[in-house]
């Protein structure tokens, strides 16, 4: 009875709802329900519910995609002009001349660089020991380099100075107690022996620091200078000093002729003749100049075929050009002296 009663109701609501046998939106769509073929109602999502959550998770990926850049915008602190750093130009400091001062040793005794530089070449190295950033590993690094290197205090003098006026002796030996070099003669630590002393070695380097009040830090650049009997050799800015480069360095320190070196901010050089040592200076490279030798051979065996070719080639060129000068001398037609 129930079930006849159900289906007499679904009929009619047929009749009713349909018109051509097409079904009318008005009475079909409901809201949670789509419309059936059958004309039975089944779950799902109407066409406008759809479209709207499809636009809602397009836009939170967006806003979830630009998140990160916009917290990265807001923590990206904004430089001060005025504590940007200006690095030494290696090109400009070629032979300038470095003032003798005076130094107050870790040690406790003084002295002047001259005394240092007299004897061997120096590679003078800035510093603070107050530094929370670069400083002392940029001094452990030099220490591995010289270390690979060797001869320190025989061929060459490596000297860290701070240019932090608060700075004293003991604050420069602690630093060399923290690297364990306060005993090793091949290296000196050292203060200024005053202000203004401290201030001409940074001008005639060319080395800029600014003081930042809010960090109660220096912002400097990482320098080691090689120094000549008092002048400007080479200098390394803002990186680690391979033993490659610091052989380089010594070698123009020293005076010596250098084959191929690297342009000042690049690294390395492709190819080279000749290996450093600080002992006994340059010498060649076999293994390099047997790779260089068949090619340069070559080249000058082709030179002088082509100038022997061109020389063997002249003397036969000249008797032709005189050959034709006489043929044409006999062609040349006669005038008659009546012409004349």
């Amino acid at each position: 009875m129930r079930r006849r009663f159900q289906e007499d109701i679904t009929n009619r609501a047929r009749s009713s709802d349909t018109e051509d046998g097409l079904p009318r939106p008005s009475r079909l769509l409901v809201t949670g329900w789509k419309a059936h073929p059958t004309g039975k109602p089944r779950p799902g999502l109407s066409h406008g519910s759809s479209v709207s959550l499809v636009l809602t998770a397009i836009a939170l990926l967006a806003v979830a995609a630009a998140w990160p850049s916009c917290g990265a915008a807001v923590a990206q602190e904004i430089p001060n002009p005025e504590l940007i750093f200006q690095p030494p130009d290696e090109t400009l400091l070629f032979g300038r001349e470095v003032p003798d001062i005076g130094l107050r040793h870790a040690d406790g005794t003084r002295g002047r660089l001259s005394d240092l530089w007299a004897e061997r070449p120096v590679f003078v190295t800035l510093v603070f020991s107050r530094c929370a950033g670069i400083c002392s590993p940029y001094v452990g690094l030099l220490k591995k380099t010289v270390e690979q290197v060797g001869y320190s205090g025989e061929s060459y003098q490596m000297v860290v100075i701070s240019f932090d006026p608060r700075d004293g002796a003991k604050d420069m030996l602690a630093l060399a107690k923290h690297h364990g070099l306060e005993s090793d003669r091949g290296w000196t630590f050292a203060t200024a022996a005053s202000p203004e002393e401290l201030n001409g070695l940074c001008q005639a380097l060319d080395f800029d620091f600014r003081w930042d009040e809010e960090r109660q830090q220096y912002n400097h650049p990482a320098i080691t200078v090689a120094l000549r009997a008092g002048k400007f050799a080479r200098i390394s800015v803002g990186e680690e000093v391979s033993p490659g480069r610091f052989k380089e360095m010594l070698a123009d320190a020293r005076g010596e002729f250098v084959p191929i070196y690297p342009v000042p901010g690049q690294r390395g050089a492709l190819f080279r003749c000749f290996d450093y040592d600080p002992k006994r200076g340059f010498t060649p490279n076999w293994g390099m100049l047997l790779l260089i030798f068949p090619g340069a051979a070559a080249l000058t065996l082709a030179a002088v075929l082509f100038a022997a070719a061109r020389f063997m080639r002249a003397p036969a060129r000249a008797e032709v050009n005189r050959d034709d000068e006489q043929t044409l001398f006999d062609e040349r037609p006669l005038i008659p002296d009546a012409a004349r």
